[in-house]
């Protein structure tokens, strides 16, 4: 074989595997890019955080069933800051959310609540995530999607901050990393100290 022949084959070889090799790159960088991924289900999870302010809107009101069976309403918690996370058994950076909220919620006060809204999920599966966490704080479940989209919830983890007057003071995307990070955006936003 002749090196004109040998070079003939080998340089369009490398060719179509450079090219193959940066298709490779590029559907990799589509398909696992950004701060969120989507799910076949049609949930989002959101995977880096970043905190949102938000100035002169109200919460949007919700009334929902929490898992063991009780009527919640955000109207219940007037008065307080409510710190609201939208959270699903099958996301991930929720499962390592969740001990950063069960430790958040053992450190409030009478002037703050935390409440927990599953969504895009089973029954079954969010109670066993609840009791797999040790999660005793109000936990609702937006079955038809109604208050999800009210806040204008993009994916999960996201957690609302609502000052005792209602007002909507901003969101977390992302999942929270400790106890001091909440309780620093909660001083943040409405300038307590």
């Amino acid at each position: 074989m002749s090196q004109d022949s040998l070079r003939n084959r080998i340089i369009p070889t490398l060719v179509v595997l450079i090219v193959v090799a940066l298709l490779g790159l590029f559907a990799y960088a589509m398909w696992f890019s950004g701060d969120s991924t989507s799910l076949a289900s049609g949930g989002r999870i959101n995977t880096v955080g970043r905190l949102i302010r938000f100035e002169n809107r109200t919460a949007p009101s919700f009334s929902l069933q929490t898992l063991d069976g009780q009527q919640i309403s955000l109207e219940h918690f007037r008065g307080k800051t409510v710190v609201l996370n939208f959270w699903g058994s099958w996301c991930p950076p929720c499962e390592d959310e969740a001990p950063v909220l069960r430790d958040f919620a053992a450190t409030l006060d009478e002037n703050t609540v935390i409440v927990g809204i599953d969504i895009w999920d089973q029954p079954e599966a969010a109670q066993a995530f609840l009791e797999k966490h040790d999660l005793t704080y109000p936990n609702a479940v937006d079955d038809n999607g109604r208050t999800t989209i009210d806040y204008g919830v993009s994916g999960v983890p996201e957690t609302f901050f609502i000052g005792p007057d209602g007002a909507l003071l901003g969101k977390y995307n992302g999942p929270v990393k400790s106890v001091e990070q909440l309780h620093g955006f909660i001083q943040e936003l409405t300038g307590a100290g």
